[in-house]
């Protein structure tokens, strides 16, 4: 499955995204308004909210959200290191690897699930994400949460007219990431 986000242009106020699933737009997701720390919701094209991604208060320099479904349903995303993050479910663990450039690997357990990558020119705050993953191994709505958490705590670029992110280039990965890989048919 392909998943890809896209983060509105001048968004100086209220960030935006639309979320396209195997290049069929299925979802949005925008800021909610007059919060303190960042909170954002993903809906349906029909306006239901799915999810809410909102920014713990401890820790606040890490990559600190809360996924919740609704008010029973919380997962939580933690920080392992600069450039690893886990989210806990009834599968097991889940491990986001940064890689080189803007390359994340997706681990279910041991065994890689998934890819994202992002684009590095950003023209007037536009952050594009690109992911593939095997649906069958993982939740699609926890990969998009976690991408625009991601985004929020260190990408949001919507103050920048133009910006070159180059990503990891110094950290070596605590993984053996595959940056080709796909989804076995």
């Amino acid at each position: 499955m392909k998943i890809d986000i896209i983060q509105s242009k001048f968004n100086f106020i209220k960030d935006k995204y639309e979320i396209l699933i195997n290049e069929n737009l299925e979802y949005i997701a925008k800021s909610k308004f007059l919060t303190i720390q960042p909170k954002i919701g993903i809906y349906t094209l029909g306006g239901k909210q799915i999810l809410s991604v909102e920014k713990k208060s401890e820790n606040i320099n890490e990559l600190n959200f809360s996924l919740k479904r609704n008010e029973n349903s919380i997962i939580d995303i933690y920080t392992n290191s600069l450039i690893e993050y886990t989210i806990r479910n009834s599968q097991g663990t889940i491990h986001f690897c940064e890689y080189k450039n803007h390359i994340i690997g997706i681990f279910q357990n041991e065994k890689q699930i998934g890819i994202i990558n992002k684009n590095r020119k950003i023209l007037f705050g536009e952050d594009k994400y690109y992911a593939e993953i095997n649906d069958t191994q993982i939740d699609k709505i926890l990969v998009i949460g976690f991408i625009i958490a991601y985004d929020c705590q260190y990408n949001n670029d919507k103050d920048t007219l133009v910006n070159f992110d180059f990503g990891n280039v110094i950290i070596e990965p605590t993984r053996n990431i595959d940056p080709e890989w796909k989804v076995k048919e």
